[in-house]
């Protein structure tokens, strides 16, 4: 069987890959470890913040109108420093558009394209499977794989890897990774703050790190505590009202009354850049190409920019294309230097003068000050954010 491309990784980037090629009639295979879905509650729920960019991709691939009855909106965006005067405020109407952006869960955008996925007749979804062997030749490679009991043999012009952080793939191929670390871990949770307000999303900089809350179901918001490792571990293992008490103290009265917190976890943030994202018949998409801080909420919204962009390189071809050329991979690769450069560098300098105590407070307070006042510097930040 010779498929255009298989893609190895049944998360958001792979599913969304796929679904973007088969709609172009390309004949795909998507493999993914994990048998089904986990369910989790709206408390539990991991989420993501889908930006306005991302949302018109959704709407275009038909997946946004399953995902529209429960993402809720980012309206406004309000950005303070603790300790400090000064606030920057971004909002969705002196862009002319209603919001900046929607809040999702992680795990209903997941099952929205699978769903949608299982509606495609170029698309075939293999799990639990894995890859257990290939090897390549100038025109395809040759894989073989192990489907529940049985092993599988393919042939695919293209072969991607959306396998996470830490891609087998990519290291098998032999793609070494540029690796920057903050000395920052997140601490993420759920809590419950009843709240007028709550269409707005808080960045809250603290004299080490930064509290993120984006707005989820009923009155919660998704918390990402950005801290130190020691302090990571105690937020952690804090009883769930010791840690409210923590977390209000940090955020301040503005924000409302936390009075629910769910389970929390924490993870080492990292940047983490492939020294090249394809190679023959290869390509690298999602966290096994880039991974970054998630300060500025960017790791999803790049890589579907990413996944339009492929889409938007077989709807403008004339005839069907070798999509694992080297040709095609490398006008793909030109077309998104620009964006993914771009993206990078704010992240990264937002993730090292921000939340760490590289900068005095007073000056980084100015800053968000300064941004608020001069109009067209946070017009073309917002717009960045929004991924216009």
């Amino acid at each position: 069987m010779l498929y255009d491309c298989v893609i190895v990784g049944g998360g958001a980037v792979g599913l969304s890959l796929a679904l973007a090629l088969g709609q172009q009639q390309y004949k795909v295979l998507l493999l993914e470890q994990n048998a089904q879905f986990s369910k989790e509650t709206d408390l539990d729920a991991r989420t993501i913040a889908l930006s306005y960019a991302s949302v018109r991709i959704y709407t275009e691939m038909g997946v946004w109108e399953k995902l529209r009855p429960r993402a809720i909106p980012i309206e406004r965006v309000l950005v303070t420093m603790k300790g400090q005067y000064g606030a920057c405020r971004l909002n969705g109407e002196s862009e002319g558009m209603a919001t900046l952006g929607y809040v999702v869960g992680l795990r209903e955008l997941e099952q929205a394209l699978y769903e949608t996925l299982t509606t495609q007749p170029f698309v075939e979804i293999l799990r639990p499977a894995t890859l257990i062997h290939r090897h390549s030749s100038p025109e395809a490679w040759h894989l073989k794989i192990q489907h529940s009991a049985a092993n599988l043999t393919v042939n695919s012009t293209l072969l991607v890897a959306a396998d996470g952080v830490t891609s087998a793939l990519r290291q098998e191929q032999g793609i070494s990774q540029v690796k920057k670390e903050y000395g920052h871990y997140a601490v993420m949770a759920n809590v419950e703050i009843p709240s007028k307000h709550h269409f707005t999303a808080y960045e809250r900089f603290l004299p080490q790190g930064a509290i993120a809350l984006l707005p989820w179901q009923k009155d919660l918001y998704t918390c990402i505590w950005t801290t130190g490792k020691e302090e990571a571990e105690s937020l952690v293992a804090l009883s769930p009202e010791d840690f409210i008490q923590r977390c209000q103290q940090q955020c301040g009265s503005r924000i409302g009354t936390i009075i629910t917190v769910s389970k929390r976890s924490y993870f080492p943030l990292q940047m983490q850049l492939a020294s090249q994202q394809e190679s023959a018949r290869f390509l690298l998409m999602g966290n096994a190409a880039h991974t970054l801080h998630p300060i500025a909420a960017q790791g999803l919204n790049l890589s579907l920019r990413d996944v339009w962009q492929m889409r938007t390189q077989v709807i403008m071809a004339n005839e069907k294309k070798d999509i694992g050329c080297e040709r095609f991979l490398n006008e793909y690769i030109q077309s998104r230097k620009k964006d993914q450069s771009r993206i990078i560098f704010a992240t990264d300098a937002i993730a090292r003068t921000m939340s760490s105590d590289m900068l005095p407070g007073w000056i980084r307070a100015a800053g968000i000050t300064f941004l608020d006042c001069l109009s067209p510097l946070k017009h073309k930040f917002t717009q960045v954010g929004m991924g216009i």
